[in-house]
């Protein structure tokens, strides 16, 4: 029997798929590995990028919350030393003020004993006193006598003289020497401790007292000057 060789062909054959072969597993766990990789880079950057919104956000809010404190603070304090200033003024202007008129009512003082002094140093000159004197009284009787009555209802006193007690020797003198000729023509003269520079007339019909004393005499005066050295010393103020 004739035995037959199995045919070969001219081409390989193809190799067979094995059924069993277990598919190559590297490849997709690399994939899937980058891909989470790159959602958890973009999904870290998109947190990071809101996180980082919300904190400007919130730090321009701090930023405009201290401006605003930060101008409310200003605008208080610009307040206060408004305040304080306008206070400080006043307070000068009072203080100003309180020592001008202290200043005034202390010239003022000053200005009256001035003129006080004035009177009693003239009424320690004893030949004006005398003078003076003689003058008044004079000058008195002569007014009652032209005034209306008769001289037979006139009182014998027509006026009083009163002098202080202690004078100078001179005027003590003429008081003396003239006491005689004085009471003939109605002048009494009576010595008055209350007094000590000048003297006093009254007219006993009338009741009327003419008051030659230093204080009477410097009130008179002070009546004419005072009204003029005010204004004077107010001029001061704003020549100042």
């Amino acid at each position: 029997m004739s035995s037959s060789s199995p045919v070969q062909s001219g081409q390989p054959d193809e190799p067979q798929a094995d059924a069993t072969a277990k598919p190559d597993t590297g490849v997709g766990v690399q994939e899937l590995i980058d891909r989470l990789k790159s959602e958890g880079v973009q999904e870290g950057q998109q947190q990071a990028e809101a996180l980082l919104a919300e904190a400007k956000k919130q730090a321009a809010k701090i930023i405009d919350a201290a401006r605003a404190e930060a101008d409310g603070i200003a605008a208080e304090a610009q307040k206060q030393a408004q305040r304080t200033e306008t206070n400080g003024k006043r307070a000068l202007q009072l203080a100003s003020r309180d020592t001008s008129l202290k200043l005034k009512e202390q010239l003022q003082h000053e200005f009256r004993s001035w003129v006080g002094g004035l009177v009693r140093e003239r009424f320690d000159d004893s030949s004006f006193l005398i003078q003076l004197i003689k003058d008044v009284t004079a000058q008195a009787i002569a007014a009652i006598d032209r005034g209306p009555g008769s001289a037979e209802n006139e009182p014998a006193v027509k006026l009083n003289l009163l002098v202080a007690d202690g004078q100078d020797k001179s005027v003590d003198a003429f008081i003396k020497g003239q006491a005689a000729e004085m009471l003939r023509r109605g002048v009494e003269l009576k010595a008055d401790r209350t007094l000590t520079h000048g003297f006093r007339v009254q007219i006993v019909q009338d009741d009327v007292e003419i008051n030659f004393s230093d204080e009477a005499v410097t009130a008179a005066l002070m009546r004419f000057l005072a009204p003029k050295f005010r204004q004077r010393i107010s001029s001061l103020d704003g020549d100042a």
